[in-house]
């Protein structure tokens, strides 16, 4: 088909921004809309329910039609916090099918708000963590250019975390710890991290070189890690100023609680692990302790 017959025919273009749910509400007005929370983490008892509300703001001077609708999430294998998207009810961490909410279809006139009411009711025998997205929809007008016509789809979301109560666990295994100093190289610590636990965990970390005296010769931060139950990742940090010669206690501190602390909602559990590490001459690693 050649171009000028492609021209004939309507062109819709969705451009999804997903991504706005994760930043902060002043952040969202690029996509047309507000709408807080941007992440709701309840923990129900199963059979039981609770009830809630998302406001949706129209920060512009035109008319909003808003279509809400729910999906499911995942965590991406990078395990960075990007995230894939699944019609509603069809993974198996789902809650979608334990959501209901009013109205479904809106119109936000300028500058103006609507409440989102919402029920999630955890059905009997529920175990674990379970997983949705809410949807809010916005069409722009369709567009002429060039012979083109163009649709263009906004939407946002607010992610529900659904934690049926007196079920969660929240535990992890840290394995293969490597230490490495190449040359001129900053030093390198890497660890296996795998989520052994029924529940997302947001985990983030810390290290410290310390000398047989207690005293700190190097500190810093691994990066934050999200994963579902059994997913893994790698967790990685590094020091770039020299360690003298010696032998050093590597003590690493684990956070598996942040995603409660996101959400007020109090602390998870904090893991420690030690190794014995040795430095050689020029700064190489010579030997790495087990964990303990």
């Amino acid at each position: 088909m050649d171009a000028k017959k492609i021209k004939k025919y309507y062109c819709w273009i969705s451009v999804f921004i997903a991504v706005l749910f994760l930043l902060p509400p002043q952040s969202q007005a690029v996509g047309i809309l507000r709408a807080m929370p941007a992440k709701v983490r309840l923990s129900i008892a199963p059979g039981s329910a609770k009830t809630g509300t998302i406001s949706v703001e129209n920060p512009t001077d035109s008319v909003k039609y808003v279509k809400a609708y729910l999906e499911d999430w995942f965590y991406l294998p990078e395990a960075d916090g990007s995230k894939d998207f699944k019609p509603a009810g069809t993974t198996e961490l789902s809650c979608a099918n334990w959501i209901s909410f009013v109205p479904a279809e809106f119109n936000l006139p300028p500058f103006g708000k609507q409440a989102i009411n919402y029920s999630v009711k955890v059905p009997e025998g529920a175990n674990g963590g379970h997983y949705a997205i809410l949807f809010l929809e916005n069409t722009a007008p369709q567009m002429e250019e060039g012979g083109v016509g163009l649709g263009l789809a906004i939407r946002m979301g607010c992610l529900f975390y659904i934690e049926p109560e007196g079920t969660i666990k929240r535990t992890a295994e840290f394995n293969n710890l490597k230490l490495e100093k190449k040359h001129q190289e900053p030093l390198t610590i890497n660890l296996d991290f795998t989520n052994t636990g029924n529940v997302d965990l947001t985990v983030g970390g810390s290290f410290n070189i310390i000398d047989k005296k207690g005293l700190v010769l190097a500190r810093g931060e691994f990066n934050d890690v999200y994963t579902f139950p059994a997913g893994a990742a790698v967790l990685t940090s590094g020091w770039k100023e020299t360690i003298p010669k010696g032998k050093y206690d590597l003590v690493l501190t684990f956070n598996l609680g942040k995603a409660l602390e996101e959400v007020n909602m109090g602390r998870g559990p904090i893991i420690v692990k030690e190794a014995e590490i040795e430095i050689g001459n020029n700064g190489q690693i010579t030997s790495v302790g087990q964990m303990r």
